[in-house]
């Protein structure tokens, strides 16, 4: 059990330096290439205003 020990604390000190240090990349929705095209209607402003407010955020 003694050699158990610093084994122990080498890997969990080793496991929380290797997830402390590397870096995460979160990627939403937004981030797909293959998004569908939404066309509206003329003189339909509620949807011209869905369509830019989404393409600006």
């Amino acid at each position: 059990m003694k050699k158990f020990i610093p084994y122990l604390l080498f890997s969990a000190t080793t496991l929380h330096t290797v997830l402390g240090v590397s870096p995460v990349m979160a990627m939403g929705c937004s981030s797909h290439s293959d998004k569908a095209e939404v066309v509206c209607e003329e003189g339909d402003t509620d949807c011209e205003e869905k369509i830019s407010a989404s393409t600006i955020n």
